[in-house]
């Protein structure tokens, strides 16, 4: 349901944002929240009408899956094992 100026939400609960650190199958799990959103907007009003209303939820997702991959090493069977871009 809408709240405020956002048109959806998704809280973790517990809230995993207070660790202060996760495996590999919390981060797939929030990726996975991450893309819900789209996901959904494209099964229930169609692929040709998707909004922008996820883009920062897709930005999150694209940011935790390259620090996974990139920082912590957590795919490196398939990218290599090299942590790089600390930023």
């Amino acid at each position: 349901m809408a709240r405020g100026g956002a048109l959806g939400a998704t809280f973790m609960v517990p809230d995993e944002a207070a660790q202060t650190s996760m495996n590999k199958a919390q981060i797939l799990a929030q990726i996975d929240v991450a893309m819900g959103g789209h996901v959904a907007e494209k099964l229930i009003i169609g692929n040709e009408k998707i909004s922008s209303g996820c883009g920062s939820d897709l930005q999150g997702a694209t940011d935790l899956a390259t620090q996974a991959a990139r920082r912590f090493g957590m795919f490196g069977d398939k990218v290599g094992y090299q942590s790089t871009g600390h930023d």
